[in-house]
């Protein structure tokens, strides 16, 4: 009886140590998906520090409304692009610099810039690199990068959205620029 009693032990030890071991291969394996904030939760999101010590000047200066604004698209190439069809970037401008400008407090400007360069990709179902359906749910992503005067990297956060026409695409833009102010 005694040695049921020793196997069984050594067994739930055993099994204790694989689960572990398991559970720690499984969290290291995670992606760099973020739930940080709110509107990150209802999406798929991707943020990345470059540099942890410029963030709070590069912060400040977009606080202060010294910042420099770029935008561009990368329209399917494997499938026929629809989205810029319903989407005008010149109008997502105008929603990205309307939720910056909401962030100005005092208006300082120097030369010392903050430059914000984003670009909407339409998700190109018909690439050949997309192996998965997960990979085809997505209409697209709104990729956001945060740099320096000198074209340093400090923050770079990509933001999917999913609806075809890019109906959700304005809410991808503010919660990009919401999750750059709340580092």
């Amino acid at each position: 009886m005694r040695r049921y009693i020793g196997i069984l032990v050594v067994l739930f030890a055993v099994f204790v140590v694989i689960n572990s071991l398991y559970e720690q291969i499984q969290k290291d394996n995670k992606s760099a998906k973020s739930t940080r904030i709110l509107c990150h939760e209802n999406v798929t999101v991707f943020e990345r520090i470059y540099n942890d010590k410029k963030v709070e000047s590069a912060q400040k200066n977009l606080l202060v409304g010294n910042y420099i604004l770029s935008s561009s698209v990368q329209k399917a190439t494997y499938s026929k692009s629809k989205l810029f069809d319903y989407v005008n970037l010149t109008d997502m401008d105008k929603i990205a610099v309307e939720m910056i400008e909401s962030y100005v407090k005092n208006r300082e400007l120097s030369d010392d810039k903050l430059k914000i360069s984003y670009y909407i990709y339409e998700n190109d179902i018909k690439d050949p690199g997309k192996k998965t359906e997960k990979s085809k749910l997505y209409a697209g992503y709104v990729v956001f990068r945060f740099s320096d005067d000198k074209d340093e990297l400090i923050y770079q956060v990509q933001i999917d959205f999913m609806d075809k026409k890019g109906i959700d695409l304005p809410q991808s833009i503010k919660c990009a620029i919401k999750s750059f102010i709340t580092i």
